[in-house]
């Protein structure tokens, strides 16, 4: 059954991205997840940067960069970062893991689709 492995422990801050600053979420410890749908474990390392879930500035009301799926978010983020698997499967974990964080179903659906039509698209590496 997909779980994370340990808490999230990290912070938000400021960090400089091109010619202005955004908020991030860095990591003081690895954040450790396992996957059903990869059949193994994913972890993301000490201060690793993240984003959040990028949603636009006019829906954080409703979607904040920084709620309920944060967890889904930094995971989904660090396949976006190193590409060890596909756009499509990183989607998917994203949707399973804001399951695991309890992501009610049409929220963390309407979030998936977000994602897979709006995100980025790329392949997996190989490795």
């Amino acid at each position: 059954m997909s779980h994370f492995i340990n808490s999230l422990n990290a912070r938000i801050s400021s960090q400089k991205r091109g010619n202005r600053f955004v908020r991030v979420c860095i990591l003081d410890t690895a954040l450790a997840y396992y996957s059903d749908i990869l059949g193994r474990n994913v972890i993301v390392p000490e201060r690793f940067a993240s984003d959040g879930a990028s949603v636009p500035r006019f829906l954080w009301a409703i979607y904040p960069p920084f709620g309920e799926y944060l967890e889904a978010a930094v995971v989904h983020d660090w396949f976006c970062v190193t590409h060890r698997v596909d756009s499509v499967t990183a989607a998917k974990v994203f949707r399973e893991a804001m399951e695991v964080c309890g992501v009610g179903k049409w929220k963390r659906n309407k979030m998936y689709w977000a994602v897979r039509l709006g995100g980025p698209r790329f392949k997996a590496k190989k490795v």
